[in-house]
């Protein structure tokens, strides 16, 4: 009687076995949703695969290895391994023991398979992606760790499929859709014969949903082109909405490499190019000294806090002097007064200086007491913090505060001379791309901003999110940015972008040069500089806000200033007249500059292993 209580109660085989003998289960995996583009060109779409699941306990000891092993394509030690790996899911459960099998394949399996009791099959779809880049963007899925399991355990189960990044991660939920069950009636050779109690037990499979994306694919195709042969990021956002128009990070990577039998083998050779870092978001992860384009908000810092106005004025002498030191100045007006339209437009360093070292002696007996009014400005902004927006990536970059300082070097040890590389955009600060096309937003709307954000509609209708829709405002006062946005524009009549101004658009920008370290033999050296520039456009009635970062490309003016004056150009007019600028950029890089730097760490690397080395 114990016996018989623990074969037909405690004991799960004998259930199993019985119940797989007559019923098939068959778990049916949802249709994920589309995505698309903003103007509705298709993105991703599905493709049909095949996938053979496995009860582990199921399988007895007549099972035939090597004739199954022959049947599917794989050899002894594979079997052994996908077997095992079933097993640490679950003995009792279905999980998938070899994926990604084509139709073709699928057919010839499928009639034998009855065979080799323990074993089914089951129908999913693939991700087809109808862009050769973009993968920061759409992101790409990957199989369920069991982390995913345990924390949705009532959906995931092993072998499922999920987004690893990109919006297929950001809108998982919106995109995947609820599973359904179809059970069958199977003879003793185990072939289905009929649907199960007439399909009464059965639940439908709902699609996910479709999304469509802010995204421009003719400006992102186009964003892309313009970065031939180059490291960056460039960041295009309507400022009337925060849609983000356009987000490419290069190196450019292709979705489609994520896709398929090859996935892991792809996968695991983008991890291990350390000197490119392909799988890194340069938009929204990689975080740089924003530079001059900062030189903005001390401006604007200085004028909210009264320490500055329209009518002040500073004497240029090559450059803001210190002791012995010196912020060396390349604008060229020298000795004489320069005011804060044509500071902004030649970026003046010692003009910017003496704004930031009013701002921190405000309070002469409390200097922590200005570095946190500033950094309370600055963060309003946006910066210093997560923009908590629907990308699956993010970066709150460094801002630093009055207590920071306090800490650094104590308290009565540091003043405004001590952080003044603050003003120009360079010392502890550092911020994403992202970040700096928001605060172009900001500065085009006179002091407001909507949260940058990537989905535009699901299911073909329009999202509302108030996280999205209602306007974060700055704590400067409207007043003060026309001031600005006057030297932003003359950015481009006598100022470091005269040489890339385009004829039909009103624009405002503003250049960055920022300054790039290396630590080499234990000796800190200097790279070539990152090229930054920022802008909105028109001035009078902004469509677009931009802010572009190339990697070790010298002067904001040379690489990152024409591209994004051409971006907007693009958007704006659908059509670009300075063909010639237009070629100089589509086809010409840094790939020799790559390469040196590259040289320079590899050698890094290898002195420093070896010196271990030799110690040990």
């Amino acid at each position: 009687m114990v016996r018989l209580f623990y074969i037909q109660i405690y004991t799960e085989k004998y259930i199993l076995n019985a119940f797989n003998t007559s019923i098939k289960q068959e778990i049916i995996i949802p249709e994920r949703g589309s995505i698309f583009d903003r103007n509705e060109n298709l993105l991703v779409f599905n493709k049909s695969i095949y996938e053979l699941i496995v009860i582990p306990i199921l399988i007895d000891e007549h099972f035939n290895i090597m004739e199954f092993c022959n049947l599917v394509g794989i050899d002894k030690n594979t079997f052994f391994k996908n077997l095992e790996k079933a097993k640490i899911y679950s003995k009792y459960l279905p999980s998938v023991f070899l994926p990604f099998i084509s139709k073709e394949k699928f057919a010839t399996i499928q009639e034998k398979l009855y065979k080799y009791k323990g074993f089914d099959w089951t129908k999913r779809s693939l991700r087809d992606y109808q862009v050769e880049s973009s993968s920061n963007v759409l992101g790409y899925i990957g199989e369920v760790t069991q982390k995913d399991i345990r924390k949705e355990s009532n959906y995931y189960q092993i072998g499922d499929f999920i987004g690893w990044t990109g919006v297929e991660k950001s809108y998982e939920k919106v995109l995947r859709g609820k599973k359904g069950v179809k059970y069958w009636l199977r003879n003793r050779k185990g072939c289905i014969i009929e649907s199960y109690n007439n399909s009464k037990n059965n639940v439908k499979a709902v699609s996910g949903n479709d999304i469509s994306l802010t995204i421009d694919l003719n400006l992102q195709n186009y964003a892309e082109k313009l970065m031939y042969q180059k490291k960056g990021g460039i960041v295009a956002i309507n400022p009337k909405n925060g849609e983000i128009l356009s987000l490419v990070s290069s190196p450019i990577n292709n979705p489609n490499l994520f896709v398929g039998v090859n996935r892991s083998k792809e996968f695991q050779k983008l991890i291990k190019n350390k000197i490119d870092n392909p799988l890194f978001d340069r938009t929204t992860q990689a975080r740089y000294p924003p530079a001059s384009s900062f030189k903005l908000l001390t401006e604007l810092a200085g004028l909210q806090m009264g320490v500055v106005d329209s009518n002040t004025t500073f004497i240029c002498y090559k450059g803001f002097k210190y002791g012995k030191k010196k912020i060396h100045c390349h604008s060229g007006f020298h000795g004489f007064p320069i005011g804060l339209e044509t500071a902004v437009a030649v970026s003046c360093n010692n003009y910017f200086a003496q704004v930031y070292k009013r701002v921190i002696e405000k309070y002469p007996k409390n200097l922590t007491k200005g570095v946190n009014e500033w950094s309370d400005i600055i963060k309003s902004f946006g910066f210093g913090d997560y923009l908590y927006n629907d990308l699956a990536t993010g970066e709150k970059g460094v801002i630093p505060s009055g207590d920071y300082y306090n800490k650094k070097y104590g308290t009565t040890k540091w003043n405004a001379i001590t952080i003044i590389s603050n003003s120009i955009g360079q010392g502890e600060i550092n911020v994403t791309p992202i970040q700096l096309a928001n605060m172009t937003c900001a500065i085009a709307n006179r002091g407001f901003f909507y949260t940058p954000h990537i989905v535009k509609r699901i299911n073909h209708r329009p999202v509302y999110n108030p996280n999205y829709t209602i306007p974060k405002h700055t704590k400067v006062k409207s007043k003060y940015f026309d001031l600005i946005i006057n030297g932003m524009e003359k950015v481009f009549v006598i100022g470091t972008g005269k040489s890339f101004k385009s004829s039909d658009i009103r624009m405002a920008g503003k250049t960055g040069t920022s300054q790039n370290f290396i630590k080499v033999n234990h000796k800190i050296v200097s790279l070539p500089d990152h090229s930054i520039f920022i802008l909105f456009a028109p001035v009078k009635n902004p469509e677009i806000a931009i802010s572009v970062i190339i990697e070790n490309g010298g002067f904001g003016s040379h690489w990152a200033g024409p591209i994004a004056s051409l971006l907007a150009e693009k958007y704006i007019k659908n059509n670009v007249n300075r063909k010639n600028l237009e070629k100089r950029i589509m086809t010409s890089g840094l790939q020799k500059v790559y390469s040196s730097i590259a040289k320079m760490k590899k050698f890094n690397n290898f002195y420093t292993k070896n010196s271990i080395d030799k110690k040990k």
